[in-house]
């Protein structure tokens, strides 16, 4: 397996990455003769050196032309880039004289992009990694959790011989053979020899000591595909993958343990509410809560299910009766089993809903559990979420299977061993023909933003999760505080904005409203309603709503608030906005009043008060 590094286009590299991109064109001239099937092509922009791709080659073919190379893939291969094939021949002929074309024909590469998958994959160590775990010389506690964490995920620890060598030669007897006692934990690596000029060419740029070629062995069992990941602390190693284009396969520990948080995120953790995340250890298996489980699921292989999850973690809601909700949550990637479902489940990331109950309690913990749910899928970066369950077995998982279908949830199939049916909610694609609820929580693009100004008095209530640092956050616990789905009234007699459009939520201060009045966070209008008579105006906003019965009613016979504003929580700012930085950076011109429900917001200043809010400019 060689390495061979090409320029390449920029404007070609998103589509290689994608997989859209299947065939790299080049001349068949001697300078490509050497590249066989296995080996990897390191593509990389010639604008740019930083941006790059690398791909394996998975075929090989020759043909006469550029038309007879280019007819049959050419669509996909420069998809969005040309509109006709013509454009794409006079694009192509640009690149070699027609001499080259009829003396050496074109070479068309089949390639596939790399992939790194850390889950059971080969970690070597550097030795001095080494050396500082199994000595306990100055051991920090990233290299620590750099060797748990690949215990969790099934990876294979390994170590170079020339590192037993080097233990070998320590002065200290005591230390030396503990260090060499220690080494029987790890497999030892059978190394590759192999090298190309790419290598040579980038390692001869170093300084050419013992030590350095020690190093250029341990790295080379990266390159040659003979381990999966290096982790080191060695500068100079770093910086040599870095020139061998393998630096996202050599990693520090603290790189490793950042890397492994991406792709396996822990759980949300809420200080709201009465939601807790808990060891799932902790929990009475022997609660009464735990029955219907039990007779859905085989009893006691429940139990020992349950048992079997003891060091996860799960969502739980409690009360003075006792437990009254759980939710278990699991990751599942693209080689996830689906064969017993009907239809099968395509490849893709997952985010399952392993266990999901609530009981009745007057409070909207289904709404609070679905939130938590696609907090977790946004963080986890899935492309759909989905569940199981018994269709019409009883009455609490009627309710379930309703309120999901309500946001997004799709009925798609069902569990050959199990007879239970899927349910699949969409994590990509926003659906145009549904509603804002449906889609929730993902958002149009290019949709409108304005604000929705609450008087500071049913802010936190409505809000809780947007609640100030000295507010006491204990107080706030009613039905409209758990639901994602807010109401509002106002007095607005009509409301310039559609449904999708982003509201930022704007708390009024009773005084000092420059440095006190704040921006908390984001919601989603889902509808405007205008009611028809007292007491569709009453059903429509109770327990969605901060104000009693008594209260709406008074309204809207004084015909003071009779709009109804539906909107749904999104998330909020880890820095609250006050009205004079609103100012300051321009968000509002017009200094001496606050926004409106009207007040539209430009891209470019919603995307300053993203930054304000959050510091990243994200949602």
């Amino acid at each position: 397996m060689k390495h061979i590094k090409l320029k390449i286009r920029p404007k070609f590299l998103p589509l290689i990455k994608s997989g859209s991109k299947r065939y790299e064109y080049r001349v068949a001239s001697p300078k490509y003769l050497k590249i066989n099937i296995g080996d990897v092509l390191i593509l990389v922009s010639n604008q740019n050196p930083k941006e790059f791709v690398k791909v394996s080659v998975e075929n090989i073919y020759k043909y006469k032309n550029w038309k007879e190379a280019l007819q049959n893939n050419w669509e996909n291969d420069f998809k969005g880039l040309f509109s006709s094939f013509n454009d794409v021949l006079k694009e192509c002929n640009k690149y070699y004289i027609q001499q080259e074309i009829d003396e050496y024909g074109i070479k068309v590469f089949e390639i596939k992009p790399i992939e790194i998958n850390f889950k059971q994959a080969r970690y070597l160590f550097d030795t001095n990694i080494i050396i500082q775990r199994e000595s306990m010389i100055n051991c920090t506690s990233e290299v620590s959790l750099a060797f748990n964490s690949i215990d969790k995920i099934g990876g294979k620890k390994l170590y170079h011989p020339l590192t037993k060598k080097e233990l070998e030669k320590y002065e200290k007897n005591d230390v030396k053979n503990n260090m060499l006692k220690k080494l029987k934990a790890y497999d030892e690596l059978v190394p590759s020899s192999e090298i190309d000029d790419f290598f040579v060419s980038v390692c001869e740029k170093f300084q050419q000591d013992e030590n350095s070629k020690i190093d250029n062995k341990i790295l080379q069992q990266v390159y040659n595909g003979r381990t999966d990941f290096l982790i080191t602390e060695d500068r100079a190693i770093l910086h040599k993958a870095e020139n061998l284009y393998i630096r996202d396969q050599v990693l520090t520990a603290n790189e490793f343990l950042t890397k492994i948080e991406k792709i396996n995120p822990e759980l949300i953790k809420y200080d709201v509410l009465s939601v807790e995340l808990v060891n799932i250890g902790t929990i009475d298996i022997n609660d009464s809560f735990f029955d219907s489980l039990r007779e859905d699921y085989g009893g006691s292989l429940f139990n020992k299910w349950f048992a079997r999850k003891s060091e996860e973690k799960a969502y739980v809601f409690k009360n003075k009766e006792g437990l009254q909700g759980l939710l278990y949550l699991k990751t599942e990637d693209e080689k996830e089993d689906y064969s017993f479902f009907e239809p099968v489940l395509m490849p893709k990331k997952r985010l399952k809903i392993g266990t999901f109950k609530i009981n009745s309690t007057g409070l909207r913990l289904g709404e609070r559990f679905l939130k938590i749910i696609f907090d977790n899928a946004l963080k986890m970066k899935v492309d759909e979420i989905y569940v199981t369950m018994f269709e019409g077995k009883r009455d609490e998982v009627n309710y379930l299977k309703k309120l999901m279908c309500e946001w997004g949830f799709i009925k798609k199939g069902f569990n050959k061993k199990s007879k239970e049916i899927y349910l699949v909610k969409e994590m990509r694609i926003y659906d145009e023909t549904k509603t804002p609820k449906f889609n929730y929580p993902l958002i149009q693009t290019n949709c409108k933003k304005t604000f929705l100004p609450i008087v500071s008095d049913y802010h936190t209530k409505l809000f809780p999760d947007l609640h100030l640092k000295n507010e006491n956050i204990k107080i706030f616990d009613s039905a409209c505080s758990y639901a994602v789905e807010k109401i509002y009234v106002s007095g607005y007699k009509s409301i310039d904005f559609p449904s999708g459009t982003l509201m930022c939520v704007y708390r009024m201060a009773d005084y000092n409203k420059r440095y006190k009045s704040v921006v908390t966070g984001i919601c989603v209008l889902n509808e405007v309603v205008f009611s028809k008579s007292v007491d569709e105006f009453v059903n429509i906003c109770k327990n969605k709503s901060v104000f009693s019965e008594e209260e709406l009613r008074t309204f809207y016979n004084t015909k003071k608030y009779r709009t109804i504003i539906k909107v749904l929580f999104l998330n909020g700012f880890e820095n609250k906005v006050n009205l004079d930085s609103l100012y300051k950076n321009s968000v509002l011109y017009e200094k001496g009043k606050g926004p409106r429900i009207n007040t539209e917001i430009s891209k470019e200043k919603y995307d300053i008060l993203l930054t304000l809010g959050n510091g990243d400019g994200k949602l």
